[in-house]
C-alpha cells in the first residue's frame, strides 16, 4: 500500500482537486483506493457527497475518540472509499495535545493497510498536528502550486516542516513532485514564474511535473454535480492534463 498526501500551505492552488482527481484516477487504473479529508474545510468531502449532518462519523472521531477507520469510512464507487472531514477538526493543534500525537493517524491507518492499494490524504493549508499527522505516514507528497508568486511562499516552511519530521521520526519525508495548476502558457506571468518554481523544487528535493493543469470551469461544474472529472468530463482538455499527470506520477515511483 502506498500512502500519498496532497500539502500546500496556501490555499486555492487546487490541492483538494488534485487529491480527488488522483484518487479517482488511481480507482480507474484498477486501484482499491481510500481518501481522506483531513481539511477542516471539508472540502474533498464535498467533491463527492452532500454536507453530512453533525455528528456524523468522521476523521475527527478517530483522532478524537480513537474509532477505527473501518467505522467511519464511507463508500463513494466500486474500490473507491472516503473517510470525511469535519469542521471540528478547526481546534485540533489545541484538542490533541497529548502523548502520540504524531502518531494518531499512523496507528489507525495500520488496521486496514490490506484494504487498499493507494491512501490518499487531503491536508490542511497550514502545517499544524493534521498535516504533521500525514507527513509522519505518507510516502510520497505531491505540492500543487498555482501559476502565480503567492504560491511560492510555503515552500521554504514546508521544507523547514518536513526536515524537523524527519529528524524527529528518522523517517525521510520526501516530496514526489511540484505540480503546476490553473496554469496558461498563453501568459508571460506563467512562463516568466518557471523559473521561480523549478528552484523551488530543487529546494525541496524534487522535480516540477511536466504535466500543466489547465485553469478550467469544467472543474467546479464537476465538484456541484458531485461526480468526479474523469467521469463528468471525460473528455475535456482539463481531464487530458489530470490523466498525463497521474500516468506521470506512477512512473515517478515505479509503479
Amino acid at each position: 500500500m502506498k500512502i500519498i498526501s496532497v500539502s500546500n500551505v496556501k490555499g486555492g492552488v487546487g490541492k483538494t482537486s488534485t487529491a480527488a482527481i488522483l484518487s479517482a484516477g488511481l480507482t480507474q487504473r484498477g486501484n482499491n483506493v481510500l481518501m481522506i479529508d483531513s481539511d477542516p474545510q471539508t472540502n474533498l468531502t464535498m467533491c463527492f457527497l452532500p454536507e453530512p449532518p453533525d455528528g456524523t462519523p468522521s476523521i475527527y472521531h478517530v483522532y478524537a475518540d480513537g474509532k477505527s477507520l473501518d467505522e467511519v469510512r464511507t463508500s463513494i464507487k466500486e474500490n473507491l472509499d472516503l473517510i470525511i472531514g469535519d469542521f471540528e477538526l478547526c481546534n485540533a493543534d489545541m484538542q490533541f495535545l497529548k502523548a502520540g500525537r504524531l502518531k494518531m493517524l499512523c496507528k489507525a491507518i495500520k488496521s486496514i493497510k490490506s484494504d487498499y492499494d493507494f491512501i490518499v490524504i487531503d491536508t490542511p493549508p497550514n502545517l499544524g498536528i493534521l498535516s504533521l499527522n500525514a507527513f509522519l505516514v505518507s510516502d510520497y507528497i505531491i505540492v500543487p502550486m498555482a501559476a502565480d508568486s503567492f504560491s511560492l511562499k510555503g515552500v521554504r516552511l514546508l521544507k523547514q516542516t518536513l526536515d524537523e519530521v524527519t529528524e524527529e521520526t528518522e523517517k525521510a519525508v520526501s516530496v514526489t513532485g511540484l505540480l503546476l495548476t490553473k496554469y496558461t502558457n498563453r501568459t508571460n506571468v506563467s512562463k516568466l514564474l518557471e523559473k521561480s518554481i523549478n528552484s523551488a523544487a530543487e529546494l525541496l528535493g524534487t522535480k516540477v511535473f511536466s504535466s500543466r493543469i489547465r485553469q478550467a470551469t469544467v472543474l467546479q461544474e464537476s465538484q456541484v454535480a458531485k461526480v468526479d472529472l474523469l467521469e463528468y468530463a471525460p473528455k475535456a482538455p482539463v481531464t487530458l492534463d489530470y490523466q498525463a499527470f497521474i500516468d506521470e506520477f506512477l512512473e515517478r515511483i515505479e509503479v
